[in-house]
């Protein structure tokens, strides 16, 4: 049956190839009224119907009016032979709002980036501070852990300009807002913050208690309900492992399956790899079992076998080096690129506690078996770029699964990595209108696109020079404007959409 398919697919694109062909030497003429942009003879892709043939795409008013093998009239031409033209890539996990961080993630193919594993709070707060400011489509979640800080302190996480608490303040102060239990009026107060945010558009609910570990199973529980009765997901980094043995990822999971199982809540589970690490196989098989019996649960990974965070936060708090079963050496100084020893660990934990680090412990065979999976979504978990330093799934995730990923080591198709990063993040927001135009290549849609050449496209970025845009992404249109125009950024263009509830 798949090479059924297969052929069917080969004979309509060759189909398609003809009648363009056939047009252009009869030399017929665009009919009907000139589009804003028309892309000419690229190979379109639209994971969502399985559409993949050699066709013309119309462009007006930031959609997509028509898909034809017929020439198109338009004011504006892209010639995308040899090109696939596929719909802009979703990413459902993006902490980094800097301008070098958004330049980037648009030269990797990234037309919406939503930030919903921690999320935002203030909910507003984020809106403004990337209204008019944003290369791509942006959202965000409501925070637990912001509205945690906003409770237990008084702070705005989600806080720019004068007055505003930096993160190393923030972190220096962690033990007030993350390190006990909320109590009965708390949690009650914490729920009406949750269910204000929703209000203000929040996405759903950011779940990030690894970060919290005052947070007990009844606050989460608790939280859980509250996203099923209003109808939103959950996005959980799941709480801290006890150790990175056989069982003790998985442990922590069934938690979030539970919860999820008897509140009716839909779950997304974040970096199941990182989180998963020699558990990933066995947690996967839970995802599939629970969707096998009709829970709305669904995951993401991305293509690197180093995780990154700040090193003050309580990923590291005494006991770590057992719960990741790693050491020091394994964690690498972002700024400097240093493996850091037990002195330089406790020195930069205690001095700059927002420093980024790079934590490489996913195992191979762990990454390998995630991205093959169906119900794993591709998501960077993207972060802020320091002095022209992050980790490179910032800059290079969608373009490293395409090339060497699906190209080079074909451990997926290109349909299916397409689908990962496109109809499946935006089933996955099924419940905001906005997503329901977006990750899909037809008529009506949002002109949200990628264009790339298969043969060409990869990462640049690497672990030393993680600053390196990805090749081989040559356009890039955000509701019908082109932001990457032949391969080059194109300046003072930011026609990103608020996403909202």
């Amino acid at each position: 049956m798949a090479r059924q398919r297969s052929i069917f697919r080969e004979r309509a694109s060759a189909m398609a190839v003809a009648l363009v062909m056939a047009g252009s030497a009869s030399g017929q003429q665009p009919a009907g009224p000139a589009h804003d942009l028309v892309i000419e003879n690229g190979r379109v892709i639209d994971p969502e119907s399985g559409f993949d043939a050699v066709a013309n795409v119309g462009i007006t008013g930031g959609r997509v009016v028509r898909v034809s093998a017929e020439p198109l009239a338009g004011r504006e031409r892209i010639d995308a032979t040899g090109l696939v033209v596929a719909p802009g890539f979703i990413d459902l996990h993006v902490h980094g709002w800097d301008p070098l961080a958004q330049d980037l993630r648009i030269q990797d193919g990234v037309t919406t980036a939503l930030e919903l594993e921690v999320g935002a709070f203030p909910v507003q707060a984020f809106y403004a501070r990337l209204e008019g400011r944003s290369r791509g489509n942006f959202g965000a979640s409501v925070g637990h852990l912001g509205l945690r800080v906003k409770l237990k302190t008084g702070w705005d996480q989600t806080c720019t300009g004068e007055g505003c608490v930096d993160e190393h303040e923030l972190l220096r102060h962690s033990e007030r807002w993350g390190a006990s239990a909320l109590d009965a009026t708390e949690l009650t107060t914490a729920l009406d913050l949750f269910r204000a945010g929703l209000a203000e558009g929040g996405l759903g609910l950011g779940l990030a208690h690894e970060y919290l570990p005052g947070t007990n199973r009844v606050e989460v529980y608790e939280f859980t309900k509250a996203a099923a009765a209003a109808g939103v997901p959950v996005f959980v980094h799941v709480r801290q492992v006890h150790h990175a043995g056989p069982g003790g990822p998985f442990e922590m999971v069934q938690e979030m399956l539970a919860d999820a199982a008897v509140t009716g809540a839909p779950l997304h589970l974040c970096h199941v790899t990182s989180k998963g690490l020699n558990d990933t196989a066995l947690i996967l098989d839970a995802v599939a079992q629970a969707q096998a019996h009709g829970l709305d649960v669904t995951t993401e990974a991305y293509p690197y076998t180093a995780g990154s965070t700040a090193i003050g936060s309580a990923l590291f708090n005494e006991g770590w080096q057992q719960r990741f079963g790693a050491n020091y050496g394994d964690v690498e100084w972002v700024a400097t690129g240093e493996r850091l020893s037990e002195e330089s660990f406790r020195r930069y934990r205690s001095e700059q506690p927002a420093g980024a680090v790079l934590l490489h412990v996913i195992p191979e065979a762990a990454l390998a078996i995630a991205l093959r999976h169906p119900a794993v979504m591709i998501a960077s978990d993207g972060m802020e770029y320091v002095d022209g330093k992050a980790h490179p799934r910032s800059a290079g995730t969608y373009a490293r699964v395409l090339g060497h990923f699906a190209r080079e080591e074909q451990a997926l198709s290109l349909a299916d990595a397409l689908r990962k990063m496109t109809i499946l993040p935006a089933r996955r927001l099924d419940h905001v209108p906005a997503m329901r135009r977006k990750g899909r290549l037809r008529e009506g849609m949002d002109a949200d696109l990628a264009i790339f050449d298969p043969a060409t496209v990869i990462d640049r970025a690497t672990y030393s020079e993680p600053a390196r845009p990805s090749a081989g992404i040559l356009h890039v249109l955000v509701n019908g404007v082109p932001v990457v125009r032949d391969g080059v950024l194109q300046a003072d263009r930011y026609p990103g959409k608020a996403i909202r509830r």
